[in-house]
Order: structure tokens, then C-alpha cells, then sequence
């Protein structure tokens, strides 16, 4: 089926037991965690079927994929994806608070089915509220000195709205510092700020992200500090 592309969620997963081999398997090393992702070149879009709404500023894209949905709904998606529901009832998402509803995405179903033909995923999109935080405050998780600490790597949908905290050109849709969702990595810190070189990277594959990378600690006794095998 191949990999996965960043910031999909698929159907269904085990939540806490990803976390913590994700985690621990980016001891030591940069890792990256594309979790809320948007696909590349999101434009304006306007509320109509296949289509949702254009997320405000400091709003990130969340994507939910999945292949074991009815072929029959009530409401379904436009042609030619009519085996797919309009909308799923309580998307699983990495944003607090959860959305109630997730519409169907034409644009992201087309690219998903495309990448395995002939493809049957369902794929819907919402946006969620990205919790900004002060780029100037210290944390406990931004020195990368001890032997048990490793980097952390999150990167987002660059906002479709913008942003009230702009890290400025050539990124200024980016916030300049983010609380990274729980959810989606290992421990996340009072604040991450943009890592420019790595956003410039994802631009550079065509990937309007915008990311983040700080540091954190294993767990006390876990024997996983740098050198130890």
C-alpha cells in the first residue's frame, strides 16, 4: 500500500502504544512526527460539497482516512466517490477538543487513491485550533545536553488563514512558537519554536508545513540515554 503521508490519520490505531515506540525509536536521532498535517498547496476553499471551508489564522488542517466505511450512506459524496458518506460523526483527529464532524475532501481522497490505485479510501478534513505559546519562555525540554534527552520533531499545515503570531518572511503564515498537541509526540513542551531550516526543507518537496523541534527526556531508569544499546 506504501507509506503513509504526513498528517493522515487512518483507521483503525492504537494510540498510546504508538506513542511510546515512535518515541523511544527517535532517541539519539531527528525524528519527525507529521501528525494534523495538510496536503500541499491547500488554497482557498469555499464550504460546498467535497469542499470544506477555508480554516481561519491559527487554525491547522487535520486529515482522517478510512477504507472500512459503509457503501451506502444517506447523504453521500459527490461523483465519482458516491460510495463514501458526506460527513463522519467524530473524526479522530490530534487537536483538542475533537471535532463532531469531519467533511468529505475530495481533493486529499483523489490524491490518497492515486498513491495505491485503485485505491477505496474515504477521506475527510476539518480544521482545529493550534495553541500558540510565548517564544520566549523557557522550558525544561529545550536543552539537548543530557545523555537522556533526544530532538522531537512536529510539522503542521501551514495555516490557511494565517496566523496572530507570525515568525515572518518567508514563512509568515507560521506561528512563531506553537504548543505542540500531545497526542502526536512524545512529551510535548511549554513551547516549541519554528525550526526554519527544517520548514524550508518540507517547501522545498512541495510541502506547505510549517514545523517545530525542541527537546525531550526519556524516563528516568529507561536506559535508553545516548551510547547505551
Amino acid at each position: 500500500m506504501g507509506s503513509r503521508r504526513r498528517g493522515e490519520i487512518r483507521a483503525p490505531r492504537l494510540f498510546a502504544a504508538w506513542r511510546w515506540t515512535r518515541a523511544f525509536a527517535l532517541l539519539g536521532v531527528s525524528g519527525a512526527l507529521f501528525v494534523g498535517c495538510s496536503r500541499a498547496g491547500a488554497g482557498a476553499r469555499g464550504p460546498s460539497a467535497g469542499h470544506p471551508a477555508t480554516c481561519g489564522a491559527d487554525e491547522t488542517r487535520e486529515y482522517y482516512c478510512d477504507d472500512l466505511l459503509p457503501l451506502t450512506s444517506a447523504i453521500s459524496a459527490p461523483a465519482p466517490y458516491e460510495a463514501c458518506p458526506a460527513s463522519i460523526d467524530d473524526p479522530v483527529g490530534v487537536y483538542e477538543p475533537a471535532p463532531a464532524l469531519g467533511l468529505f475532501d475530495t481533493s486529499y481522497t483523489e490524491y490518497t487513491r492515486k498513491r495505491a490505485p485503485p485505491g477505496h479510501s474515504c477521506c475527510y478534513s476539518w480544521c482545529s485550533r493550534v495553541k500558540l505559546a510565548d517564544p520566549e519562555a523557557e522550558s525544561v525540554q529545550t536543552a539537548c545536553r543530557t545523555a537522556t534527552a533526544f530532538r522531537e520533531e512536529y510539522c503542521m499545515a501551514e495555516p490557511e488563514g494565517g496566523t496572530s503570531l507570525s515568525a515572518g518572511g518567508p514563512f509568515e503564515r507560521c506561528p512563531l512558537a506553537i504548543v505542540p498537541p500531545a497526542k502526536a509526540v512524545f512529551s510535548s513542551p511549554d513551547s516549541a519554536l519554528l525550526d526554519f531550516q527544517l520548514t524550508a526543507a518540507h517547501r522545498g518537496k512541495g510541502q506547505v508545513d510549517c514545523c517545530y523541534a525542541w527537546c525531550s527526556q526519556a524516563p528516568p531508569g529507561s536506559g535508553l540515554a545516548k551510547g547505551k544499546h
